[in-house]
């Protein structure tokens, strides 16, 4: 239930490895909707894309939601405890708290089939530390078999030859930024020290910033070490891949082994709820059941469900006395989407009564009707932003026609599109206020109903009408996504 200060008082990749040889082998799937393997025809070798920085194990299960199949890790060797460990992080100021061996456990629980994973050591540097990897990545290979799909990377070259020498990938981290600003002939000569290191290291890889791709290609493009090919392995956290134009920005980049580019994560939208209904009243949030008010007799009615033909998904029938609700709490997937970036979107027929889809008690947001007029609330910088005066959009009552409305929010502008036209634009700021919560246990998100702040669940402002879906984004879609 909304509150109004002044009417308070009257009513809120494809990557193949071969396991037996150092040697990258790749088969390229090709698919447009590939994440991860880039095909560029003719003969020329694939290139595998990897996400950068993938410390955090949120962004690291994003970018596995997403379907990208190689990673980048930075790890360092801690102390602190007095028993020498490999943790998560560019050095212990930015540490995630994780060693590494529970990233990989993490890693290979959510994605077991990955295809490659760029370890950055940054103290790979003495052999006390070289002893420590040694150790650690040995048993994770007994227990995971991941030497055929890691990439162990150091500027300190001579402590790479033991994982060489092994089979496992390796790269000398060069100090790239040394050939800019010079000419051919010395860039030449730099490499030409650079490669003769790798000789006699027998270090077959080595990484750099792609703003030097030229300088390298021209200078490695030939080389050899004991037989093997020289790889290079670059970065250009530049490139995103939601770049629209990633494809024809990645051809100057062919001749790469693999590619580090940025993943915004936080920009790439995540369904966070998603109802679904089925046969015998029962309605789902990704998957799990949610909950429904008990039926009373003469109060409250249990919701029917029934075969929408026109779009082959079953529908939830609302008469406004029940609602199905899903508890959340602030800082849960569903109360970070909307007290950030988010879309919320539903599919529904109106044919009266006020909340279809909505968490409002003195704050929130949601979906509501108010006679024929469809409105969306959003509470911030203390007040109601939303509807203001014209975020509102006709709907027709009781004749059986179905909107699928979309309202999203970039923290600066909030957008409202009905059946994928958009129909209302207009600017937003202010802190986010969630609905108030005195006595409820927890707070809920009402699909056919409000949220009330009472302490055991019940409907308020109830929707009567027909919901097909209900779903809440965490990030923003396109006008692109929205119109499919």
């Amino acid at each position: 239930m909304k509150t109004f200060p002044f009417l308070s008082s009257l009513f809120a990749g494809m990557l193949l490895f071969s396991a037996c040889s150092s040697e990258l082998t790749t088969d390229i799937n090709g698919s447009a909707g590939s994440k991860t393997d880039v095909r560029f025809g003719g003969d020329s070798d694939p290139m595998l894309l990897a996400a950068h920085k993938c410390n955090e194990i949120t962004k690291l299960q994003d970018a596995v939601d997403y379907g990208i199949q190689a990673y980048e890790v930075d790890i360092h060797v801690d102390r602190t405890t007095g028993t020498p460990r490999l943790m998560i992080g560019h050095e212990l100021e930015t540490s995630t708290g994780q060693t590494f061996v529970e990233y990989m456990d993490d890693l290979m629980a959510m994605n077991p089939d990955f295809r490659f994973l760029w370890l950055d050591f940054k103290d790979l540097s003495t052999d006390e530390n070289e002893a420590i990897i040694k150790e650690t990545l040995t048993n994770l290979d007994n227990l995971y078999n991941i030497k055929p799909r890691v990439l162990v990377e150091s500027r300190y070259i001579t402590h790479l030859t033991w994982f060489a020498d092994n089979g496992w990938h390796v790269s000398f981290y060069s100090t790239w930024s040394s050939l800019e600003g010079k000419t051919a002939a010395q860039q030449k000569e730099i490499c030409d020290g650079w490669f003769e290191s790798m000789q006699a290291a027998n270090v077959d890889g080595i990484s750099f910033d792609a703003r030097v791709y030229e300088a390298m290609k021209t200078n490695f493009q030939d080389k050899t070490v004991n037989g093997r090919k020289v790889k290079q392995y670059a970065w250009n956290y530049y490139l995103q891949y939601t770049d629209a134009d990633l494809q024809s920005q990645l051809q100057k980049y062919s001749h790469l082994a693999v590619l580090l580019i940025g993943f915004p994560n936080d920009e790439i939208p995540k369904l966070v709820m998603d109802v679904q209904f089925a046969e015998n009243g029962v309605a789902t949030n990704n998957g799990a059941s949610i909950a429904t008010l008990a039926p009373v007799e003469g109060t409250v009615t249990a919701i029917p469900t029934r075969l929408n033909s026109t779009y082959n998904k079953y529908e939830a029938v609302f008469d406004g006395t029940n609602f199905f609700y899903i508890p959340y709490t602030k800082t849960d997937a569903i109360g970070s989407a909307m007290g950030g970036k988010f879309s919320i979107e539903i599919l529904f027929s109106p044919d009266g009564g006020i909340n279809p889809f909505s968490s409002m008690e003195s704050g929130g947001l949601g979906y509501e009707l108010a006679g024929s007029n469809l409105k969306f609330y959003y509470h911030a910088g203390g007040k109601w932003a939303l509807p203001g005066t014209n975020f509102t959009t006709p709907v027709q009552l009781g004749n059986n026609t179905y909107y699928r409305a979309v309202v999203t929010y970039d923290k600066t502008t909030a957008k409202m599109y009905i059946n994928g036209t958009k129909v209302k634009e207009t600017k937003v700021s202010g802190t986010f206020k969630y609905p108030n919560q005195n006595t409820a246990p927890s707070l809920l998100f009402g699909i056919g109903g409000d949220y009330r702040d009472s302490a055991a669940p019940s409907v308020q402002n109830g929707f009567i009408g027909k919901i097909v879906y209900a779903k809440l984004y965490k990030g923003v879609l396109t006008a692109a996504d929205i119109q499919q």
